[in-house]
């Protein structure tokens, strides 16, 4: 456990590529957002999870206090999301990912909170693939929280989480600064179909 570090996992998504509820799908013999819990746990003092109202969780059980909250704005998207989870959040910083990211890797959780308190950002944000990844991120929920909130109120925005941090203080580590953390960048493969969830059950020893 690292102080000063909490998680948000959003589990409420409509999962409509998945064709079912992604938070309670099995990967052997395990809900997908157990996983979750189970990889981002040894990196943070507290889990928040936000789920859609009415969602109902999988039984769930962690070394860190779990802490469900119901979407404050259901329906907008990850964008809403995370600006719940930071209403939520205790600590310094929060990291941020979605509940079908099974293969996240604690210590790029602790890399990116390591960068954010050295340079002092609002948003550590990777950049992978070609393009950033803000649900595998970590985020200042002080300085976050009501930028996020004013673009859920500015159609302009999108949507987008990307667009929502545009007037804060971001920094995007590439790749190479990323392996000694993560070698095979398994934390950025997303069970988002259930043809994703086979190839990355695969991929498990």
């Amino acid at each position: 456990m690292t102080a000063g570090i909490e998680a948000i996992i959003l589990a409420g998504g409509r999962s409509t590529r998945f064709g079912g509820d992604k938070a309670s799908a099995p990967l052997r013999g395990r809900p997908l957002l157990q996983w979750v819990v189970d990889a981002v746990a040894p990196a943070v003092e507290r889990i928040v999870i936000v789920h859609a109202p009415g969602q109902r969780l999988p039984d769930l059980r962690a070394p860190v206090p779990l802490t469900p909250v119901p979407d404050e704005t259901p329906g907008l998207g990850p964008l809403a999301g995370l600006a719940t989870g930071f209403a939520h959040t205790h600590a310094e910083l929060a990291f941020a990912c979605s509940c079908d990211a099974p293969l996240v890797s604690a210590a790029l959780v602790s890399l990116l909170a390591s960068i954010a308190r050295q340079t002092g950002a609002d948003v550590v944000r990777p950049f992978v693939g070609g393009f950033p990844q803000p649900l595998v991120a970590i985020y200042r929920p002080a300085t976050c929280l009501e930028p996020f909130r004013r673009a859920l109120r500015t159609p302009t925005t999108n949507l987008r989480i990307v667009a929502a941090c545009e007037e804060l203080r971001v920094i995007e580590p590439a790749e190479p600064m990323l392996l000694a953390a993560d070698p095979q960048l398994r934390s950025f493969l997303n069970a988002n179909t259930p043809e994703r969830l086979a190839e990355i059950e695969r991929l498990l020893p």
